[in-house]
């Protein structure tokens, strides 16, 4: 019985963070977003964020919706229909957030939901960590910038051993971990009659 008590309050306290958190997050680029208008069922949609950071939406075109909140979607929405509805209530909720994806020697390679301030150490952890054979010190972030590629090396390894996680670099949509597989150096000493 407590155990069962713990678990549905467990429950219910994950519920209201996640609320809190989607009401602080700032919505980006591949973000898909479930937009609701009151009484007006042939308003409502399924929408994903272009790349420029734009929703289509019916009666309005084209609205930003990239660094703002969903609550200030919800506003912004509602004023410009304002035009066309007697006091309409909107309502924005995220269906899927934008990635991150995480390749090479981790145990669960694949696209991860980038929620806030993701880093390099926690999104290999959402892929259940670095393989036996991954080279931990020399995992590379690749993204575009400004138009062009950039690479980022990450020592994950000494980022653990030094508990010094102000190293850790914190991922942005689009951004691809690769973690290479290590290179195993074997020595060979030379003695007369061997061959190498």
């Amino acid at each position: 019985m407590k155990k069962s008590l713990l678990y549905c309050w467990l429950f219910v306290i994950c519920g209201l963070l996640s609320v809190v958190y989607a009401q602080d997050y700032r919505l980006g680029p591949d973000d898909s977003l479930r937009v609701s208008v009151y009484r007006e069922p042939e308003l409502d949609r399924k929408v994903r964020i272009s790349a420029d950071g734009f929703i289509s939406f019916p009666l309005l075109g084209k609205v930003k919706a990239e660094g703002l909140t969903t609550l200030e979607l919800e506003n912004s929405l509602k004023d410009e229909l304002k035009k066309y509805l007697i006091n309409p209530q909107v309502s924005v909720f995220i269906t899927e957030f934008s990635t991150v994806t995480v390749t090479g020697q981790v145990k669960k390679p694949g696209a991860y939901p980038l929620k806030g301030g993701l880093t390099v150490i926690e999104a290999i952890g959402m892929a259940q960590g670095f393989t036996g054979s991954a080279a931990q010190n020399d995992v590379n972030v690749m993204r575009i910038e400004d138009g062009g590629k950039k690479t980022i090396r990450v020592r994950v390894a000494d980022i653990n051993k030094r508990g010094d996680k102000t190293r850790d670099v914190l991922l942005q949509r689009g951004d691809i971990v690769f973690v290479p597989e290590r290179t195993i150096t074997r020595i060979y000493s030379y003695q007369p009659g061997n061959t190498i």
